[in-house]
């Protein structure tokens, strides 16, 4: 990689995940500890962040970059090593960037909950990646970094202790605090509306080795947590986690990228505590009638 003027740029900086993370960055880092730049489409957007960040963002850098642009996308992606995109819905505006960055040799990361998504690029652009050196990570958000490394750190002391993985592990979330970012519902219901009328798309969806390479050899039959259940090695009632989509395949996906180091027949699974039975009720009822107005079997208990 030649030199390259900034260290990573956020690109999508005026969105909701944009801002929350300029924010973080200007209050966590002096100005010039780190060599960084926000992009976005409408400069006018960029300009009131600056104002928003106060004292701290008024020398930040600032780029015009439209996710459809492909000059504009090309200029940005030759002045950074790394460029963390929060522009979704992916699968509506992602694809143009991965392309520019996968032939400038550009490192790439987003928070993407997208499974059918990430399944495209790789198929479209991981040999391109390969040749010119840039490494794309997606989903880098809540969506997948506890799980994936979760496992993995949780494996290594299974190792470590037992000298051997664990051949099954569960993540059960107790509880959590905040809600969905805009782009984030609109991921969903672009999924939804991609997927009812595309039944190759619904087969990939409920697919957990969607990710994993071509060969590889998984073929356990994972658990299904699409509806309220009472889990015996917890003693306590779950319901369908709404992030075990995308969480599940990352995690196979690290698992066959390690020449299945958690073993060819590893099991995980996600789900979400619940105060008690009737409040799973409630929670798969809720769930029922979400995939009942979206016409989605694929969702179905």
């Amino acid at each position: 990689m030649s030199a390259r003027t900034y260290d990573f740029i956020v690109f999508g900086a005026t969105s909701f995940v944009g801002k929350i993370l300029s924010n973080y960055l200007v209050q966590n880092y002096e100005p010039g500890e780190l060599n960084w730049a926000m992009a976005a489409r409408p400069e006018s957007k960029l300009n009131e962040l600056k104002a928003e960040l106060g004292e701290k963002g008024a020398n930040i850098p600032t780029l015009i970059a439209d996710a459809a642009n492909a000059e504009q996308l090309t200029n940005m992606c030759v002045q950074a090593k790394v460029i963390v995109s929060t522009v979704g819905p992916y699968a509506l505006y992602g694809e143009p960037l991965v392309k520019v960055c996968c032939d400038t040799g550009t490192d790439y990361c987003d928070l993407t909950g997208e499974a059918q998504w990430i399944a495209d690029m790789l198929g479209k652009y991981e040999s391109v990646a390969q040749e010119s050196g840039a490494r794309i990570v997606n989903s880098c958000g809540f969506d997948s970094i506890p799980s994936d490394l979760g496992v993995f750190f949780l494996q290594e002391h299974a190792k470590e202790k037992f000298d051997e993985y664990c051949f099954r592990v569960k993540l059960r979330v107790k509880a959590m605090k905040g809600g969905a970012s805009g782009g984030t519902i609109a991921s969903m219901l672009n999924i939804a509306k991609q997927a009812a009328k595309d039944p190759e798309l619904r087969r990939q969806l409920v697919n957990p080795y969607v990710l994993c390479p071509d060969g590889h050899p998984f073929f356990a039959r994972q658990a299904n947590n699409n509806k309220a259940k009472f889990d015996e090695d917890f003693k306590r009632w779950t319901a369908p986690f709404v992030m075990e989509a995308i969480n599940t395949r990352i995690v196979h996906r690290s698992n066959a990228l390690r020449d299945a180091a958690y073993g060819k027949n590893f099991l995980y699974d996600e789900a979400m505590f619940a105060k008690g039975k009737a409040q799973q009720r409630e929670c798969h009822l809720a769930w029922e009638a979400l995939c009942w107005l979206q016409q989605l079997p694929l969702f179905a208990a």
